[in-house]
């Protein structure tokens, strides 16, 4: 059986950094691969790094297979010029721990590896907030796969290309939390579909069909199309909001969720919460297991 990157399910850290790259596919393969496989290695204890690769660089290292529905994220526009930009990188660092500067160690390693192979495009620092809570205040994650649960979510099954492995989403998301904050609490729980304090989900009429909840909570021929979610914030004075990311077994999961979100349902109904948030990043990546990431750095 393979064996998944152990950073994936390791919920108990509260310090997050994530690396997105750009390739220089000019590169000779057997520097581009040294250069990889420096970066991935990890020297520090207690730090979890999770590596994946855009459907361009997976290709090159590894040109014998492919997951079956890896492609690369398109952008998507949605009903009242909502939209998701495509902002598709080629190579993803997600290292977390309990320690910033244990972090930073190992951004530095990496940085240094792939400096003369790669170009960075996304470099930012995550953090727990206040038990979990998005910095709109609402706890984020409620819903996520629970202990076995969480591996049928998010790992490719055993038996189809690239098992045990798993297709991940990122999505840095700014929030307009000015504008949020005008909303009260209730109408912001409409928003959302939940509680803020109790983190109870609003239930009848109660629960609008345009809340964040109605619009991702959603089940196809009776099969919930669960993810795993990672999410963290990240913020300064100027810039805040959410780092979305998420594993899924099968792709589908995610453009599902990203539809409903935009209106781009028969129904024509968008997300309310992405009145208050735009994406403004987009890509789609291949974590793959210890085994295969072994065996395409080769």
């Amino acid at each position: 059986m393979s064996q998944a990157q152990s950073g994936i399910f390791e919920e108990n850290t509260n310090q997050f950094y994530y690396l997105e790259y750009k390739l220089d596919f000019s590169m000779d393969l057997v520097v581009l691969k040294q250069a990889i496989k420096s970066a991935v290695r990890n020297e520090g204890i207690g730090i979890n790094v999770v590596v994946a690769f855009g459907k361009k660089a997976w290709n090159l290292i590894q040109p014998n297979w492919q997951p079956v529905d890896l492609v690369d994220f398109k952008t998507l526009n949605g009903v009242q010029d909502f939209s998701m930009p495509s902002t598709q990188g080629d190579l993803f660092f997600w290292i977390h721990s309990n320690q910033h500067d244990d972090n930073f160690d190992q951004v530095l390693l990496i940085q240094s590896a792939l400096e003369k192979v790669a170009k960075i495009q996304l470099d930012l620092v995550g953090f727990k907030y206040h038990n979990q809570r998005d910095l709109i205040g609402f706890v984020d994650g409620t819903a996520n796969p629970k202990e076995d649960a969480r591996q049928m979510a998010a790992l490719i099954p055993e038996g189809e290309v690239g098992a045990g492995g798993s297709y991940v989403l990122s999505q840095k998301w700014v929030h307009d939390l000015s504008a949020f904050k005008q909303l009260t609490i209730a109408e912001q729980e409409k928003v959302v579909g939940r509680t803020k304090v109790e983190d109870i989900e609003l239930t009848g009429d109660d629960m609008p069909v345009n809340s964040h909840v109605s619009r991702t909570d959603i089940s196809v021929d009776g099969q919930a199309m669960k993810i795993y979610r990672r999410s963290d914030p990240f913020g300064s004075a100027t810039e805040h909001g959410l780092y979305f990311l998420a594993f899924a077994c099968e792709m589908r999961r995610f453009s599902i969720q990203l539809e409903h979100m935009l209106g781009m349902t028969d129904d024509g109904i968008h997300d309310k919460l992405i009145e208050y948030s735009k994406a403004v990043t987009g890509s789609y990546w291949f974590a793959p297991s210890i085994e295969d990431l072994q065996s395409a750095l080769t």
